[in-house]
């Protein structure tokens, strides 16, 4: 028999997860880029590397959009019941995604004058003019060669490998959709549910291989105008950092729907193994984050752990609801509401306002910097959330009834089981 879908709750933290994330990010690029002399402060010694440790900012997006785009088909596939049609999974995608970038790139790029072009294979700032350049800016199709690798908005890199597994995703599906639709029992239809996520972690891990042994080059040079750079910088060397939060996704709708118990005390055991990968991992990365390092998959790893530990709805213990009561301070759902118009503004913000001298020198104009930064960034986040981002979500269609959407559905029922015969494991 099928099971009745659960309503959906909220998910307490998620907000907060993304401002720290924003946050981080930003941080690091006010570190390397608000130098007046373009000299990186600690670039040399241990600072540099434990500053450059906050990119980690951007696993932790890759980890949140793994969980949470995977998980409503999870519950649908496991649980026997249709979800979501594949036009209503696109159109919420694009309204998510386009209407913001596309602003924010257009005023950076011709009124700002702030965002990447190359120059000869060099990487300057300056305005990007040329129509077909800019759209392929705007349609995020510019990393496939080294030629324009990186222009635009810098960090758009990571958002053009979102692009990807929004992509990817419902072809994935799709496939395992069709495979559990064969299967009677629910445990079957959740193994096969691990497919997608152990494919992305070997494409991922395929991808780091080429990238470092077929295509040689430093971990910090991932940013250059040749054939190393376009893979690290693609989904083929970044898809194992969905793998994780997929694989959570799993695990949440099995625990939610009492199918799995966790032991006592075990998310502690899973703070204190995130910590155990992640201090070696980061410690001997030296500036590699988002390269081909292996290190950068631990990462990913330990960030997934202590998001379970955050997100399972297993019994709640005090230190979870108490760094969950942190992560929903009003400040930081706001931010984390705005965090990808914070995400698209910072980057040319920083780069207008050391072209006009309005940064300081030394660690402690950094400080300056930095809260010069997130004032400029968070009123402009404001306004383009206000009038671009929202008014497009409220175009957004709802996933919960596909009775009520029209459309071909991206998860469809498996074959029932005979009659009398109850769906269990």
């Amino acid at each position: 028999m099928t099971e009745a879908p659960r309503r959906k709750t909220h998910l307490r933290g998620i907000e907060g997860m993304r401002a720290a994330a924003a946050g981080t990010i930003v941080l690091v690029h006010v570190w390397a880029f608000s130098s007046p002399s373009g000299v990186v402060m600690g670039s040399g010694d241990w600072r540099g590397d434990a500053i450059s440790v906050l990119s980690v900012g951007v696993t932790l997006f890759f980890t949140l959009s793994g969980f949470l785009l995977y998980r409503p088909f999870v519950a649908s596939i496991a649980r026997a019941v249709p979800h979501m049609p594949i036009s209503t999974y696109l159109r919420n995608r694009f309204l998510r995604i386009a209407p913001a970038y596309w602003v924010i790139l257009l005023l950076a790029a011709l009124v700002l004058g702030t965002v990447g072009v190359r120059n000869a294979g060099a990487l300057e700032t300056g305005r990007l003019t040329d129509p077909s350049v800019l759209a392929q800016a705007a349609l995020l199709v510019y990393d496939y060669r080294p030629s324009q690798l990186l222009i635009g908005i810098g960090p758009a890199w990571s958002l053009a490998v979102e692009v990807v597994f929004y992509l990817a995703l419902p072809v994935m599906v799709l496939a395992v959709a069709a495979i559990a639709r064969r299967f009677e029992l629910r445990r079957d239809r959740v193994l096969v549910l691990l497919a997608p996520p152990l494919l992305l972690l070997l494409i991922g891990l395929s991808g780091k291989a080429v990238a470092g042994i077929a295509l040689p080059a430093d971990p910090t040079a991932g940013y250059d105008a040749n054939w190393h750079s376009v893979v690290e910088r693609s989904f083929w060397a970044q898809a194992d950092l969905f793998s994780f939060g997929m694989a959570v996704a799993v695990l949440f709708v099995e625990v939610e729907d009492g199918r799995v118990s966790l032991p006592e005390r075990w998310r502690w055991i899973a703070a204190g193994l995130a910590l155990a990968i992640f201090i070696p991992c980061a410690w001997t990365m030296h500036r590699g984050e988002q390269s081909y390092l292996l290190q950068n998959t631990g990462q990913a790893l330990a960030i997934s752990l202590v998001f379970a530990a955050l997100v399972l709805p297993a019994e709640p213990g005090a230190g979870k609801e108490r760094v969950v009561g942190w992560l929903e301070a009003p400040f930081l759902v706001a931010f984390g509401i705005a965090s990808y118009s914070v995400f698209l503004w910072h980057v040319p913000v920083i780069e207008w306002l050391s072209a006009h001298d309005l940064m300081l020198e030394g660690w402690g104009g950094l400080l300056v910097d930095a809260a010069i930064v997130a004032l400029v960034v968070g009123a402009l986040s404001a306004l383009t959330y206000r009038f671009v981002e929202r008014p497009a979500l409220s175009y957004k269609r709802s996933t919960q009834d596909p009775r009520t959407v029209g459309g071909r559905s991206l998860v469809a029922a498996p074959r029932q089981a005979p009659a009398g015969q109850p769906d269990t494991a």
